[in-house]
């Protein structure tokens, strides 16, 4: 028998199970993804609210565990229109990408951050901080190359521009659309410049190749909601 008291976590996705009954999928410090049951949730007056950290404790045998209890440890914290649908995507991401109950204790600090920083942020900032999050999600998995040198070994350069082979790294091209300097902010430790719109979107577009063989064939719920919204993701 598994007991778990009081370990920080993030609810990610949740739907109806059985009556009254929720299924929960927590992004936990300590045991990264979880699915746990929370009985009777559904008529509860204070449902568990996504993208707010709270403290959860659970017990059960098997895969499937049971919520008992949760305390939030957060301030309030509302998503609303486009700020919601990234929330959205960041948080399907997870639930696609992640193995269950494989830890990701550095990746959980990534996303806790990733959420208090996008309300307040303006709109090409908020993509620029889901790119950053993208590419840090791709490293933890293990999916990350070489930002620093070429394919040949050669120091990337910030004047220069490249094109990407997958899974390998970057080439240098006189008709690449990625710039160096661009890939040099991709992979800094700390946001400290914004791209430009032309450079942004080149960003979207090298981090949707990244991810799409992880992903599959399956579409991505979040993604259509932004294209029928606002066709960015």
């Amino acid at each position: 028998m598994t007991k778990v008291e009081l370990t920080p976590a993030f609810l990610i996705h949740r739907r109806a199970f059985k009556e009254s009954s929720l299924l929960l999928d927590f992004f936990t410090q300590e045991y990264g993804r979880i699915r746990l049951v929370g009985r009777g949730s559904r008529k509860s007056k204070m449902p568990v609210q996504m993208f707010q950290q709270m403290n959860i404790s659970f017990y059960g045998r098997g895969e499937l565990k049971t919520l008992t209890d949760w305390e939030v440890d957060d301030e309030p914290r509302n998503l609303f229109g486009e700020t919601l649908i990234l929330g959205m995507y960041v948080n399907e991401l997870i639930v696609r990408l992640l193995q269950e109950q494989d830890s990701h204790s550095q990746l959980f600090e990534i996303y806790r951050c990733f959420i208090r920083q996008l309300i307040g942020l303006e709109k090409q900032s908020q993509h620029w901080l889901l790119r950053i999050f993208e590419h840090n999600l791709l490293i933890e998995l293990g999916y990350g190359f070489d930002f620093e040198n070429d394919v040949n070994g050669d120091k990337i350069k910030e004047d220069s521009y490249y094109d990407y082979q997958p899974q390998v790294g970057f080439l240098l091209s006189s008709t690449g659309k990625i710039s160096g300097k661009l890939i040099g902010l991709l992979s800094a430790e700390e946001v400290t410049e914004l791209p430009n719109a032309v450079q942004l979107r080149i960003s979207r577009n090298l981090n949707r190749v990244r991810l799409q063989s992880l992903l599959g064939d399956k579409p991505l719920q979040s993604r259509s909601l932004f294209f029928h919204k606002v066709k960015k993701i």
